[in-house]
């Protein structure tokens, strides 16, 4: 270690070599020498002192530093030893180069994204049950090569046809079992990385000071922007904010769903994006354990009020549905629906919010409201409740010219129908026995909306290694406890038709066919 900082004292050329040679340690070693005591876990930190050492010598050498990590990030296909001991030790430069923070943090979170779609991609073209294990991060262990994540790890442009070529005169069933494989391999290396990621966030929250915690926050939002929000096949890489917002509630979270909001309200952005920041709000609040009552009221109140200025403003343009034309109005009704399913007891007022409502004006309440919402309309049985204002207007959204319970997924608009029932908000089962002579020209072909309308990012967690640090925090769905009351027997015979499978409504929403299946 003194030849190194004699060296780049007398020559800075050397800096970047030395970066290069440091920087590749970092790597996991497939071998350590016969006869030696030195454990891997004691040669990174050996290379971390190293290079602390340059940097206090060289301050300015921090840009060449991170050209070096980029450098050496191992490709996606590489194994999860490999993936996991460099991503470890990139987040340990980030402690003592506070000026790479944001950079490593978004390689890191580019490498996950990457590995989070191609799994995505590669369950939804089978029909396996699959079943993971788990790396135990212990990287003074030696990796069982045979159960290599990639055939050559010095290859980084190793290609999916080159990694199973011995295999390629194999018959289907072969095919399939190299599939359900490289699945496993690769959800392994991701979960690997989260674990790795929250431990690395855990321990921010309680040594860092509030002014790295926010840095960290705010450059993950940005990282969230540009890499997360319209990969439409990112199942688990977005729940690192998740769980960050949840560490502050009341700055991060309050920061995040305003950001959001923001993308939706801005007719500035494409539709892309703010259909997918739709999803996100709204899988984001029916997920969030952390979120208080008011804040779910308040995003509803924000979210309503766009719709029902987006409905003054063009219902009368109207002449038939298109949902490629309004599909941001269609995304954000569906947000509503969605949250209103998961957390509908969070909307309902109590003692002091009711008497605060009372003390609105009586014609604010709209005459087309209280004909949908109130007991005296003749639905259901059992106890009335009080919504919150946000959900005042809803019954125009339903009822407008746009029609958003033929256009939004259906899997949400039958399990809204159904909630908005049992709980005495609601009855529209006449509008959607209307909807089925209804045909919609073109929407059958692809659009934004229909895609988007099976993603919902916070779909349950399923990554074992890493699940605690969601689990205490993530909201699970409650299936109805009017489920088996009698009112079913005494509405119309096609109610029921719409209540069958509600559960299973319930499990397609979500980004794979079938999370049961490959996810458990």
């Amino acid at each position: 270690m003194d030849f190194l900082e004699n060296l780049v004292s007398a020559h800075a050329f050397y800096v970047v070599p030395i970066f290069n040679s440091l920087v590749q340690g970092f790597r996991y070693r497939n071998s350590l020498p016969q006869n030696t005591s030195i454990t891997r876990t004691k040669s990174y930190e050996r290379y971390h002192e190293a290079l602390q050492c340059i940097l206090q010598l060289i301050p300015t050498g921090s840009n060449s530093l991170f050209v070096s990590l980029v450098r050496y990030m191992p490709h996606k296909r590489f194994n999860s030893a490999d993936q996991a001991a460099y991503v470890k030790n990139i987040l340990s430069v980030s402690e003592y180069v506070p000026v790479l923070r944001k950079q490593i943090l978004g390689l890191v979170i580019d490498q996950m994204v990457q590995i989070d779609a191609q799994i995505q991609i590669e369950l939804d073209e089978m029909n396996e049950d699959v079943e993971f294990d788990v790396y135990n991060l212990n990287f003074d262990e030696d990796y069982d090569s045979e159960e290599s994540d990639s055939g050559d790890e010095d290859d980084e442009n190793i290609s999916d046809s080159e990694s199973i070529d011995s295999e390629a005169s194999d018959n289907g069933k072969e095919e399939r079992n190299d599939s359900i494989q490289e699945i496993k391999y690769m959800v392994r290396k991701l979960d690997a990385m989260m674990n790795l990621t929250f431990q690395y966030f855990a321990k921010c929250a309680t040594t860092a000071s509030q002014d790295v915690q926010s840095e960290i926050f705010y450059a993950l939002v940005d990282i969230f922007d540009r890499a997360v929000l319209k990969t439409l096949k990112s199942r688990y890489t977005q729940f690192l904010l998740f769980y960050f917002c949840s560490l502050n509630v009341n700055i991060y979270s309050d920061y995040f769903l305003e950001h959001l909001i923001q993308h939706i309200v801005d007719p500035l952005k494409p539709n892309v994006t703010r259909v997918a920041a739709s999803a996100y709000i709204s899988s984001y609040v029916a997920r969030g354990k952390f979120l208080e009552p008011n804040t779910i009221q308040r995003v509803v109140l924000t979210l309503s009020s766009w719709c029902e200025s987006y409905v003054n403003q063009y219902e009368h343009q109207v002449q038939s549905l298109d949902c490629k034309k309004h599909d941001v109005f269609y995304a954000v009704v569906q947000a509503i629906m969605y949250i209103f399913c998961f957390r509908w007891r969070d909307l309902v007022l109590d003692k002091n919010e009711l008497d605060m409502e009372e003390d609105l004006e009586e014609e604010e309440i709209s005459e087309e409201h209280r004909r949908l919402t109130h007991p005296e309309a003749g639905f259901g049985s059992g106890v009335s409740h009080t919504w919150c204002v946000g959900l005042r207007n809803l019954p125009r959204l339903v009822m407008s010219r746009f029609n958003p319970l033929k256009l939004c997924a259906s899997s949400v608009v039958r399990q809204f129908a159904k909630l908005a029932r049992n709980a005495h908000f609601m009855y529209v089962y006449p509008i959607l026995e209307k909807n089925r002579d209804i045909f919609v020209p073109g929407l059958e072909n692809a659009n934004i909306l229909q895609t988007v309308q099976t993603f919902f990012p916070f779909d349950p967690y399923r990554l074992e290694g890493s699940r605690v640090f969601v689990d205490n925090i993530y909201f699970e769905w409650i299936a109805d406890d009017e489920d088996d009351s009698d009112e079913e027997d005494s509405d119309e015979e096609e109610d029921d038709t719409e209540d069958d499978d509600v559960t299973s409504g319930m499990m397609a929403m979500s980004i794979s066919p079938s999370p049961t299946h490959y996810l458990q």
